[in-house]
């Protein structure tokens, strides 16, 4: 029963995080090249968007690189759900005496931001590179996934497809335990202020629950996300590219394309999480 119920996180989570990605794409375009670029280039999130549609269109300019990122948000989502609920599970077994059902949580939800910092660093790697790749400063010209995955192999070694996992692992810990935190402490208040018998959650109170999960875990770690896209873009170690922002921008510049990534989160999240839900009462 439990490879049964694994199974069905990797489908269900899949399946979830496709969705999720298909809608936050082009505003993620927008927020890599807001945090791998100049302020004198990009002031603003609009003066992005307007210089990427007037000089690349709308697919080339918004959604190159498109594959790599949906195929790795179904990864990513497939491994983040099998990792929690299998960590909350044996919490739950083990450590239910010891740890009140929120640590659980916490604890459940850093280690499955832990383990899908390993899927999710080549998979970023691919996607901001390309997502960048159009503009003149950009160390690389390849315009397809295999091309760059080729590129960054033949010049980096394999290890090189895991450039910025330092920034992504901090990342994705502290982001795990907030994302699902928030998420269910939300879906479980909804639940109860109706002070009804039935705690199942309705459409709205999912949908909420799960924008503010996005929110809360971009805003929580936007600056490590912004230091793990320029080492990423620039082939740097996490010091180096705390150095570089720090430099170029100043402490503002960690939080470059703050405003747009949470914009592009809420609608995003709340679909990955009703995804999910939906998906598992069938």
């Amino acid at each position: 029963m439990d490879f049964q119920d694994a199974l069905s996180d990797i489908v269900y989570g899949s399946v979830a995080g496709a969705a999720g990605k298909l809608i936050e794409y082009p505003l993620d375009t927008v927020k890599v090249r807001m945090q791998t670029q100049p302020a004198h280039i990009f002031p603003t999130s609009w003066s992005c968007i307007k210089y990427t549609y007037a000089k690349e269109g709308l697919w080339k300019g918004f959604y190159q690189g498109l594959g790599s990122p949906v195929a790795g948000a179904a990864l990513e989502n497939a491994v983040l759900f099998v990792a929690f609920n299998r960590a909350q599970n044996y919490l739950k077994t083990h450590h239910h005496e010891s740890l009140s059902p929120l640590s659980q949580t916490v604890w459940a939800g850093a280690f499955a931001g832990a383990c899908v910092s390993y899927v999710l660093t080549p998979v970023e790697l691919v996607k901001c590179t390309l997502q960048v790749a159009n503009l003149s400063e950009s160390k690389t010209r390849h315009s397809k996934i295999g091309p760059t995955i080729k590129h960054i192999i033949e010049t980096r070694g394999i290890k090189g497809l895991w450039q910025g996992q330092s920034s992504t692992f901090i990342r994705e810990c502290a982001g795990g335990a907030v994302w699902f935190t928030t998420y269910e402490t939300l879906k479980h208040y909804f639940a109860h202020r109706r002070g009804e018998n039935n705690t199942e959650n309705h459409t709205w109170e999912l949908l909420a629950a799960g924008a503010s999960a996005g929110v809360a875990f971009n805003a929580s770690v936007f600056p490590a996300d912004t230091i793990k896209s320029t080492a990423q873009t620039e082939h740097l170690g996490i010091v180096d590219a705390t150095k570089r922002i720090l430099a170029r921008n100043g402490p503002a510049g960690l939080y470059r394309g703050l405003g747009v990534t949470l914009l592009r989160a809420a609608p995003a999240n709340a679909v990955v999480f009703y995804t999910y839900e939906t998906l598992s009462k069938l």
